[in-house]
């Protein structure tokens, strides 16, 4: 029946027998389907793998290969001979080893009900995607400093020890023998960069940088450590902290210790040695009295201490594989990755130092 008078605001309420709390549902569900959710567990896939390929602190650590095998050579030695009218020069030729790089598979799901999906709100769809990213990154970064730091070898298929660490003194090859550096330093295969020192001062870093130095490394390098030891490292008197946009720094000695160095925000800071800059980067994953030094030659540079071996035909990150695993009226999205860090051709470039009174250095625990 029709009402006398002005439709105004108090007409705008709630019937005694509509459930609010049902409409609301309605209102807010996304009516997302599987496959769109598919589209978005790639989308977000390959945002976070592609992170890795950016950031100067991963980038510069690894380079990517799809075969199994790495060759390089290790020091002979030749004599240059005077040369005279009726001899020639006796002929010498130069000798490989090599080593092997890991590969494993890893997986990661996300599942719901069909009638779940269709009702789910945005803010949860997205909170699904974000704990994929979260587990992806978590689990890359835990592989690369694992590697990194780890002295102990691994087996490829059937051969034990066929994934070896940075120089260990010959107790993994005693064939290979580092090359002389430029400027004339030779080694033995018993050369070793793991080492133990105490204390954490910037006597260990500049014994760390030596040995990076000899090999022919220059110059800036990067030190990875423990968030723990930020106040032990920011207090060096070598220490320089970054600048930030927007601050107009003091010609002080606070103003003075400031670096404008490229990329400088990416790090804590950065230690001048006899031999050069140190950049620092400090993360929580690594426990105190522990660092790693290394050179960084770019992003996927073949000179880089690490290699990600990854499968030739899925590539590299984490992709979402086709079809349907489980049969409506549940959907699961698997996503996979197949792939694992060694040590580069280059054994030379990483040196990691203990800091302890007594002993040799032990493989940290990486969270």
């Amino acid at each position: 029946m029709a009402v006398l008078g002005f439709g105004d605001m108090k007409d705008q309420v709630l019937h005694p027998l509509w459930d609010l709390a049902e409409m609301k549902k309605l209102e807010l569900r996304d009516g997302a389907t599987f496959d769109q959710m598919l589209q978005e567990s790639q989308d977000v896939a390959n945002a976070v793998s592609g992170e890795f390929l950016r950031l100067p602190h991963y980038s510069g650590l690894f380079a990517i290969q799809d075969t199994p095998e790495l060759e390089y050579g290790t020091y002979t030695g030749g004599v240059i001979q005077e040369m005279t009218e009726y001899s020639v020069p006796d002929p010498y030729r130069g000798k490989t080893t090599g080593h092997m790089i890991p590969v494993k598979m890893y997986s990661r799901s996300l599942g719901w009900t069909m009638l779940s999906l269709e009702n789910r709100r945005r803010n949860q769809l997205e909170a699904d995607l974000q704990v994929v990213v979260d587990d992806i990154r978590n689990q890359f970064q835990q592989l690369l400093l694992s590697r990194f730091f780890k002295m102990e070898v691994e087996a490829v298929g059937a051969t034990a020890g066929a994934s070896v660490p940075f120089a260990d003194g010959g107790v993994t090859d005693s064939t290979w023998i580092p090359r002389p550096s430029p400027d004339g330093t030779t080694f033995l295969s018993t050369h070793d960069h793991y080492l133990r020192t105490t204390p954490l001062a910037i006597a260990a870093i500049n014994t760390a940088v030596d040995h990076l130095w000899e090999h022919g490394h220059k110059a800036p390098y990067v030190l990875c450590g423990s968030d723990a030891d930020s106040a032990t490292y920011s207090a060096f008197t070598e220490w320089l902290g970054p600048t930030w946009p927007g601050i107009a720094y003091q010609d002080t000695a606070a103003g003075t210790d400031r670096s404008t160095l490229p990329g400088i925000e990416e790090f804590r800071g950065a230690i001048t040695t006899d031999k050069g800059l140190v950049y620092v980067w400090l993360t929580p994953r690594v426990p105190t009295n522990i660092f790693g030094l290394y050179k960084p030659y770019g992003s996927g540079s073949a000179l880089n201490p690490l290699r990600l071996r990854i499968d030739p035909a899925r590539g590299f990150g984490w992709n979402v594989l086709p079809g349907r695993y489980v049969n409506d009226p549940i959907s699961l999205a698997v996503l996979r990755a197949e792939h694992a860090f060694g040590i580069g051709e280059d054994r030379t470039n990483a040196v990691l130092t203990l800091i302890a009174a007594s002993g040799d250095y032990i493989t940290p625990t990486i969270s």
